[in-house]
């Protein structure tokens, strides 16, 4: 069974009280951050970037493969992206150092592969349209920044440098995810409540969590604040499901448009274990799939050293969580 490490658990949040949770479905991964955090997040962003200037993290790019939890070179770590059809780079949402690493991967597969398209969670297929407005230079920025912090709710300038990247380099914008509205559905009363309106919004095919680490991951998050009643449970596992499903499928979408390779833009909560979006696409596809996350998981702070051996220590299951992390030490 997974074991919810320290610095993933403060990644997640869910509803704290019983009669929230009857109104409300929980974000996996999204956190609750304060005024001071988000100061300090904005602080900490990298400037803005064009096509030809990358955040700088130092000399010495740190990467460690999953695979015998060895320290690799970034070019190996390049290699591996340049032979995936979908890389997955997961975030806290309120952390700068994570969407930096998000838009180093993104140059990275971007320059091994010449074209690349960019999925994002944080958008659900009804509004591709604002995407692509934004991307043809319909919807001016601050337009745009506006719309995003309504509908997502975390600061635009968080993911300000992966949209310049990506508007200046003409790659496609992809929204990814199902309606927030028909996943609190699903979860307030099941999948086969919806209207049929709301059930084409979904996939077809929408299957239950199988991968086993992944599915206690799910399990110990939504019952966080207590233990619900098994048809509750159910109901919040057949929500997440139909969230990662969803996204499986748009970016099975993406490659059977001949558009990929895909960068997934996404909560860490949706990529653990190679599960997640990684399951649903399994289902749908062949394609090959690598998932990258930033080590520590949090926003916390430690030496290099410190960071590898709590990474390459044995008794920790933080290693299987992804196929190569990106350590990001003080």
């Amino acid at each position: 069974m997974a074991i919810l490490t320290a610095s993933l658990a403060a990644c997640l949040a869910v509803a704290s009280a019983s009669s929230a949770q009857a109104q409300t479905v929980p974000d996996f991964d999204r956190i609750a951050p304060t005024t001071a955090d988000w100061l300090g997040a904005i602080r900490r962003l990298p400037a803005p970037v064009g096509p030809s200037a990358a955040r700088d993290f130092g000399e010495e790019r740190v990467v460690v493969a999953s695979e015998g939890a060895a320290v690799v070179g970034w070019d190996a770590l390049g290699q591996a992206l340049s032979q995936a059809a979908v890389v997955y780079v997961g975030e806290q949402h309120d952390q700068a150092l994570h969407h930096a690493l998000q838009l180093e991967v993104l140059k990275e597969v971007h320059g091994r592969a010449g074209r690349v398209t960019v999925g994002f969670e944080m958008v659900d297929r009804t509004q591709q349209k604002v995407l692509d407005d934004y991307a043809a230079g319909l919807l001016a920025e601050a337009e745009f920044a506006l719309w995003w912090q309504k509908a997502w709710g975390f600061p635009f300038e968080l993911y300000r440098p992966l949209f310049v990247y990506a508007k200046e380099n003409g790659l496609p914008l992809k929204a990814l995810n199902a309606p927030s509205s028909v996943i609190r559905n699903i979860a307030r009363q099941g999948l086969a409540s919806l209207s049929p309106e709301e059930r084409r919004l979904l996939p077809a095919r929408v299957d239950p969590i199988a991968e086993p680490r992944y599915l206690a991951y799910v399990k110990k998050t939504i019952n966080g604040h207590g233990q619900l009643d098994p048809a509750r449970e159910a109901r919040m596992l057949e929500a997440m499901a139909a969230w990662n499903e969803t996204m499986g499928q748009s970016v099975v979408d993406i490659l059977a448009d001949g558009a990929g390779p895909v960068v997934v833009i996404a909560g860490m909560g949706h990529m653990l274990y190679g599960a997640g979006i990684g399951e649903s696409v399994a289902r749908r596809s062949q394609a090959r799939q690598v998932g990258v996350l930033p080590y520590p998981l949090d926003d916390s702070s430690r030496p290099l050293p410190e960071l590898l051996k709590e990474l390459q220590d044995p008794a920790s299951e933080d290693i299987s969580l992804a196929d190569y992390f990106r350590l990001l030490p003080r």
